[in-house]
C-alpha cells in the first residue's frame, strides 16, 4: 500500500466533514482525481476549491497541483495481475528471497504502527463476548479466515467458518443476529458476495470486525471495528503475512482474556483427538 493512502487514513479522523467529503471521493475516484481540474473536482464533491487546497496540505503538501502528482504516481504502480506477473522475471533469482522477506517485514511493521489500542481492545471485547462468532474470507483470504476459525475453535465455543461450498452462505449465516460477531477479512478486489453477507449480518444485528487493507475507505461502512493490514507484495498477488501476525494476535489475546473457557475448550478437544485421532504409536 503506498504511503500516500496510508497517510490519508491517518489523517482521516481529525479532517472537517467538508474534507473527509472529499476523502471519501478521493477513495472511491482516484483515476478522476489525478486528471481532474480543481474546479470540476470541487463542484463534484459539492465542496470548495480551497476545502480541497486545504485538505492537501493536511496531508503535509505545498498545495493541490503536488498532491496530485503523487496520486498519478500512485496509480502508475497500480497494474493488472497479469501486468503484475510480466514484471516478474525483472527480478533476479539471487534477489527475490530477500526481496520478498524484506516486504513482507515491511508490511509487518507498517501493520503494527496504524494499530490503534482502542479498536483492538474493542475488537477483543466483541468477540469474547459473542454468543457465535462467524469468520468470513473469500478467495484468497480463506486461507486466513480458514487459519482464524481453526485457531478460535480450540479456545472458544461457537465458531463457524463460513465456507460457501456450493454457494450455501444464505444457511450458513441465517442463524446469525443479535449478540453475534462476524471477523471478515475483505481485501481488494472486493468480493461482492462476501461484501452482501457482512450487510446482511450487520441488518440482523451482529458486529462485524473487519481485517482489511490500509485503503480502507472505500469499505468503512462495513466494520464495526476496522483493522487496517498492509498487503503490499512482490508478486502478482497480496501478501497475507501482515493479516496473519494480526491473527496470532488476536488469538493470543482471546486466549488471556478467555482463560477458563480456553482451557476447558482446548482439554475437550485433546480429548476428542485422543480418541479418534492420534493412533499412538
Amino acid at each position: 500500500m503506498s504511503d500516500f493512502l496510508t497517510n490519508l487514513n491517518q489523517h482521516f479522523d481529525s479532517f472537517t466533514h467538508s474534507q473527509k467529503l472529499t476523502a471519501n471521493y478521493l477513495t472511491d475516484h482516484m483515476t478522476e482525481f489525478a486528471f481532474s481540474t480543481l474546479e470540476s473536482l470541487a463542484e463534484k464533491i459539492d465542496v470548495s476549491t480551497t476545502t480541497i487546497i486545504r485538505f492537501s496540505r493536511v496531508l503535509g503538501y505545498k498545495g493541490f497541483s503536488e498532491m496530485q502528482r503523487d496520486i498519478q504516481a500512485e496509480l502508475k504502480q497500480k497494474e493488472s495481475l497479469p501486468g503484475r506477473l510480466a514484471d516478474m522475471p525483472t527480478i533476479s533469482d539471487n534477489h527475490l528471497l530477500r526481496e520478498s522477506f524484506e516486504n513482507d517485514m515491511k508490511n509487518i511493521r507498517k501493520t503494527l504502527e496504524v494499530q490503534r489500542d482502542e479498536d483492538l481492545r474493542k475488537a477483543i471485547e466483541i468477540i469474547s463476548g459473542a454468543k457465535n462468532i462467524y469468520v468470513l474470507g473469500m478467495r484468497s483470504s480463506f486461507a486466513v479466515a480458514h487459519y482464524m476459525a481453526s485457531q478460535l475453535g480450540e479456545i472458544k465455543k461457537h465458531v463457524n467458518l463460513i465456507q460457501s461450498i456450493g454457494m450455501i452462505y444464505p444457511e450458513e449465516i441465517v442463524g446469525a443476529g443479535e449478540g453475534d460477531v462476524c471477523i471478515a477479512y475483505l481485501f481488494p478486489r472486493y468480493s461482492k458476495v462476501a461484501a452482501t453477507m457482512i450487510s446482511w449480518l450487520r441488518e440482523h444485528g451482529a458486529k462485524v470486525v473487519l481485517i482489511t487493507s490500509m485503503n480502507y475507505g472505500a469499505v468503512s461502512s462495513y466494520g464495526d471495528v476496522i483493522l487496517p493490514c498492509a498487503i503490499s507484495s512482490v508478486t502478482y498477488k497480496n501478501s497475507f503475512a501482515a493479516p496473519l501476525c494480526l491473527t496470532n494476535y488476536m488469538i493470543a489475546a482471546l486466549a488471556k482474556q478467555n482463560y477458563d473457557e480456553a482451557k476447558e475448550v482446548l482439554s475437550r478437544t485433546e480429548s476428542i483427538l485422543a480418541q479418534g485421532y492420534y493412533l499412538g504409536i
